[in-house]
């Protein structure tokens, strides 16, 4: 079995994952009747309660990803360690895939925390057993939709620890294209430092340079393009600075609150012979690699971009059709090839935050 590079990807409320069917039935009392504020204020206090767990528990388990891009299912177990103050340590246990792929391990953060509760009305579905826990489970629907189109997540929140044991994202369709779960869980009656066997998991963690405000506005005036939303409720929440082979890469990380999107930009164009999938996406040629992440690469306005995200397939198209994509062939400098190099690393730069 090949060892697969493992990478910590910032999804809002848990991990990157799709196409795990919702197979148990939510129990507990309705509470459809209630207006969407009445609803939103319980379930609010569990997710920060979970990003509380998050930052203050230790815990070790297995946890199962499946992902599906264009109907094609893909699994990864990870063994993932955590401690609080250190991060996550993941180790890929199996993978339906024989080459390098990004996976990703839960993470939450109070930005993303934000955005989940400016763009869903979130509401307490009931209580169910998972991995042999006691959980609450939190949905998060889209507002002014109803129908199966209405439901864009759920969380199964541990009742003991406020940790997420399982995540579903769903499409407009309905159908669960993103889904991560627990099959076992052990957590530590009290923090540590460091768990048990810690070391046997690679140890992900942010890279490149954060850039504040400040910074990112002179990135703007300097020319580097500094898109502030983008199409399905995606804000900017994150930006980094990255030095690849042949220039700078600006990351952009956009989210939700429940799906996350990643840009890297860097000057020069893309080369002829790049790998990837041709296909029209947004209404432009692009090259496509489909994983358990999406991952998108064109030319335009004389730079290399790539996309990388989580979300559904129509937010990604949307997101590609926004940006720029006819190219300055008079820019092409020689370096694209060294450029390329650089920006297949991507993968990498995936977690924005310290």
């Amino acid at each position: 079995m090949t060892r697969l590079r493992v990478l910590l990807v910032l999804t809002g409320l848990g991990a990157l994952m799709t196409g795990v069917p919702v197979s148990a039935q939510v129990m507990g009392p309705d509470v459809g009747g209630q207006p969407a504020t009445a609803q939103s204020a319980p379930a609010m206090l569990l997710l920060e309660n979970a990003a509380r767990a998050w930052r203050t528990r230790t815990w070790s388990g297995t946890q199962e990803i499946v992902s599906t891009r264009s109907g094609e299912p893909r699994l990864a177990v990870l063994r993932i360690q955590h401690a609080p103050g250190v991060g996550s340590a993941v180790r890929v246990v199996s993978s339906d895939s024989q080459a390098e792929q990004a996976v990703a391990a839960d993470i939450l953060d109070e930005k993303l925390l934000r955005l989940l509760g400016d763009h869903y009305e979130l509401r307490v579905a009931g209580r169910e057993g998972w991995a042999g826990r006691a959980a609450d489970v939190v949905e998060a629907r889209r507002p002014g939709t109803s129908g199966e189109a209405a439901l864009a997540g759920r969380f199964w929140l541990d009742r003991e620890t406020g940790l997420v044991l399982r995540r579903d994202v769903l499409d407009e369709a309905g159908s669960v294209v993103r889904s991560s779960a627990f099959v076992d869980l052990e957590v530590l009656p009290v923090a540590a430092s460091t768990p048990v066997g810690y070391a046997e998991g690679k140890l992900v963690g942010p890279t490149g340079q954060h850039l504040d405000e400040v910074a990112l506005a002179r990135m703007s005036e300097d020319g580097w393009p500094v898109v502030r939303e983008l199409p399905g409720r995606m804000e900017l929440f994150e930006s980094r600075l990255h030095d690849a082979d042949g220039g700078d890469v600006l990351q952009l990380s956009y989210s939700d609150g429940l799906s996350t999107l990643s840009l890297f930009v860097q000057k020069g164009e893309l080369p002829a012979d790049t790998a990837g999938s041709v296909q029209s996406m947004g209404g432009a040629t692009v090259r496509v690699w489909q994983s358990d992440l999406e991952r998108v690469v064109w030319s335009g306005d004389g730079r290399t971009w790539t996309l990388v995200s989580d979300a559904p397939e129509s937010v990604v198209g949307a997101a590609v059709g926004a940006l720029p994509h006819a190219p300055a062939r008079d820019e092409v400098d020689g370096l694209a090839p060294r450029i390329w190099r650089g920006m297949s690393r991507v993968g990498s730069w995936l977690n924005p935050f310290e």
